[in-house]
């Protein structure tokens, strides 16, 4: 499994972009910074500072869902927005015809290399990709659950490179990428995050965590044992090893 060390620089990219989402305003209502946090772990800021010349790079949200040609996940949500519309009104069973997707997603023409020479051509040099968003589907092989990539149940399953997250790192560090992991920690797909005694009014865990803390750990034991996979492990990869910069 990979250290904690190894697990932060992963996520490092994600960190960024939330971070930039954190902006206050001014009295005229332009945004401005507030007083940054000094960072104390040494990794996260060597990783911060060489993201400060990144410039341009490539972000992809990419699962079963775009068999329909719709945003990711957001459909599953009962919140009253225009990226959370469904082409049945029966909720109940739309959530079973989308989570069934997973059994007919077969993207045999999967070539992440194409995508990484493309992406350098036209000057990025940074890819974040989505590992796993709000409706708990992974992108990559893991024992925590049967809903993902890998799963027999999953046409793509036999595919010599199903475990697409790992092929596509692969791709494009061997371009020279920076490398981010995209990992939503909200999983609607969890019994234990999205209950099923209960509606789900929003996005949000539809249970009191204070009422069922044993749920709410059970969750959160989950996560993190969902997140803790060695996507590039070093012994195969010794550029993960080089010096940052």
């Amino acid at each position: 499994m990979r250290s904690v060390e190894s697990v932060k620089a992963g996520l490092i990219m994600l960190v960024i972009f939330t971070g930039l989402s954190l902006m206050s305003r001014d009295a005229a209502g332009r945004a401005c910074r507030t007083d940054p946090i000094q960072e104390e772990d040494r990794l996260v800021s060597q990783r911060l500072e060489w993201f400060r010349d990144q410039k341009l790079g490539l972000m992809m949200h990419w699962g079963p869902y775009c068999q329909w040609g719709i945003v990711e996940s957001w459909s599953l949500c009962s919140e009253d927005e225009p990226w959370c519309t469904r082409h049945i009104d029966d909720y109940v069973e739309y959530r079973r015809q989308y989570e069934a997707l997973k059994t007919t997603f077969n993207p045999q023409k999967f070539d992440p290399e194409r995508w990484a020479q493309a992406a350098r051509e036209a000057g990025m040099r940074y890819v974040v990709f989505t590992t796993k968003h709000h409706d708990g589907f992974c992108m990559y092989d893991t024992r925590e659950t049967d809903y993902k990539i890998t799963d027999p149940d999953c046409a793509f399953h036999s595919y010599p490179r199903a475990d697409v997250t790992q092929a596509i790192f692969e791709a494009f560090r061997g371009k020279g990428f920076g490398i981010g992991v995209y990992f939503s920690k909200p999983d609607w797909h969890s019994p234990d995050y999205w209950a099923p005694e209960w509606a789900t009014p929003d996005r949000n865990v539809n249970y009191d965590t204070a009422k069922y803390p044993e749920r709410w750990q059970r969750f959160r034991d989950f996560t993190f044992r969902l997140s803790d996979v060695e996507i590039d492990p070093p012994a195969r990869n010794p550029a993960l090893r080089a010096p940052l910069g």
